[in-house]
């Protein structure tokens, strides 16, 4: 590793355990060899055993852990330092989960009981951004302290194999999960607009946050949002709209993290319902784009080598999570979204261009079960120039005085709300993504001058997923649906 090894261990003094039971010292000497290659029973080191896989990426695994002798229970994110890639596209990657999971079934089974090396968590804090596999532990650690960012209680160096990093669990899921198959929000027995709100605020908090530390999260979805919920809780009438007892939302994730508030125009990062289309479309080489927005009000940077066009102006990068956020308040108002893509270069994603090109800004109303007041809560949000967004103080204000369904509109559009297909899709997923990012920042590519030309291949990926769109579309379909729809979380 690039950091020296001697100030990244925890030097702390060690902590008495309990004595051991012949039973649980079985189950640190005996692996038993399995067909699916899973490690549920094995042992993490002498006190966490694996318990079952919570979520699979390009770059390692989730495992749900718990110590067998106080019985907390962690999700331990195992990332391996050499990733076993296939020749062709790295990005197609179902071959490469499978090997990355032999990689991790053949070291715990043939080491009976693992010794991990702690690392010291306030040193990889400060110095992690020097090695490339501690650059997301650090920003994530330099965050973690809000209530809405997941605590990271310990991070393993194993051996020259992996880094595991041991977070909180989250035994009811990701907010995909609750906003699409447990309707938290839709099924809520009291006030579910305030419960909104709650969850809102809470996002707009721990955004606000990572800004003022100069973080900026780039990869806003359900999948990176685990959720604490009581549905049994019956707030008191003076409650504040923020109330952890009843919801807690937890980001999690920080893979594709910047620390950076300006962003190059040809960068694309993130996942693409959530993308702002300034991550989609490289707004300085983009005719159309040039035609709205004055470039000249964007930084250049001209005196570093191999600087064209392409990748000579750059852009902020806090506006580009604000728009994530409003795609959020969709999902969680409407259980959909409102474009698959925001980008000019889909022949068939005519809401969005019809929304930016048409300036119809009344189109979501007309097709979502929203307010006008919402809508236009909406539209300072979804703005093409990243400038003109709405801040994030503004916009915590914004949404406490909102009303997201009640007013005469709403009753008068109803009836159209079949007219976009595409809308019934929800956020999208895969069946293991929570805790984490297919892509990392490592794999880092850009558009080039002929970025329309260059782009054919992930229109073509838009094409055909607008085709299984326009068949018929069931309520009881959602999930299905959305499991098979490929995972794109995606860096250029």
């Amino acid at each position: 590793m690039a950091l020296d090894i001697l100030p990244l261990l925890d030097i702390k003094s060690s902590i008495s355990k309990p004595y051991i039971t012949k039973d649980q010292f079985k189950q640190t000497r005996n692996n038993i060899p399995n067909n699916n290659m899973l490690l549920d029973g094995y042992m993490l080191n002498k006190d966490l055993k694996f318990i079952k896989k919570i979520g699979a990426g390009t770059y390692g695994l989730i495992y749900l852990v718990e110590n067998i002798y106080t019985h907390q229970r962690f999700a331990a994110k195992m990332l391996l330092k050499q990733p076993p890639f296939t020749q062709g596209d790295p990005k197609d990657s179902q071959l490469n989960k499978k090997l990355i999971q032999q990689q991790f079934y053949q070291y715990f089974y043939s080491h009976n009981l693992p010794k991990p090396t702690s690392m010291n968590l306030n040193y990889i804090r400060d110095q992690g951004h020097d090695c490339q596999f501690l650059t997301e532990i650090s920003l994530h650690l330099k965050a973690h302290e809000h209530p809405n960012i997941t605590t990271i209680h310990q991070v393993y160096d194993l051996d020259n194999f992996a880094i595991i990093i041991l977070m909180d669990y989250f035994e009811q899921g990701d907010l995909f999960n609750n906003i699409i198959d447990k309707q938290i929000f839709q099924k809520h027995r009291f006030d579910r607009q305030i419960l909104m709100k709650n969850a809102m605020l809470q996002l707009i908090d721990a955004v606000e946050y990572c800004h003022q530390l100069g973080i900026y999260h780039c990869d806003l979805k359900p999948e990176n949002i685990m959720v604490e919920y009581n549905p049994y809780y019956q707030r008191s009438q003076h409650s504040s709209i923020i109330d952890y007892k009843e919801l807690r939302l937890s980001l999690i994730d920080f893979g594709l993290a910047l620390d950076t508030n300006l962003i190059c125009c040809n960068a694309c990062r993130g996942s693409s319902f959530y993308m702002a289309p300034e991550r989609t479309i490289n707004f300085n080489t983009n005719k159309i784009i040039k035609s709205l927005i004055d470039m000249s009000q964007f930084q250049s940077v001209y005196d570093q080598p191999n600087t064209n066009l392409s990748n000579c102006k750059y852009l902020p990068t806090l506006p580009g999570d604000v728009w994530s956020l409003g795609v959020l308040f969709i999902n969680i108002t409407c259980s959909r979204n409102p474009w698959p893509i925001a980008s000019l270069n889909d022949n068939s994603n005519d809401v969005f261009k019809n929304y930016i090109l048409n300036n119809n800004h009344s189109i979501l109303s007309s097709i979502l079960p929203i307010s006008s007041q919402f809508n236009k809560l909406l539209d300072k949000i979804f703005k093409l120039n990243p400038n003109d967004r709405i801040d994030l103080i503004n916009l915590y204000k914004e949404v406490i005085r909102c009303d997201f369904f009640k007013d005469d509109h709403h009753h008068s559009h109803h009836h159209h709300r079949h007219r976009n297909q595409q809308l019934y899709t929800p956020p999208e997923t895969t069946a293991y993504n929570s805790y984490v990012s297919d892509f990392d920042e490592d794999d880092e590519e850009f558009y080039t001058d002929d970025e329309e030309i260059e782009y054919d291949e992930y229109q073509q990926d838009q094409i055909t997923y607008q085709t299984k769109q326009q068949q018929p579309f069931y309520k009881e379909n959602l999930q299905k649906f959305a499991l098979e729809t490929p995972s794109n979380s995606i860096v250029y």
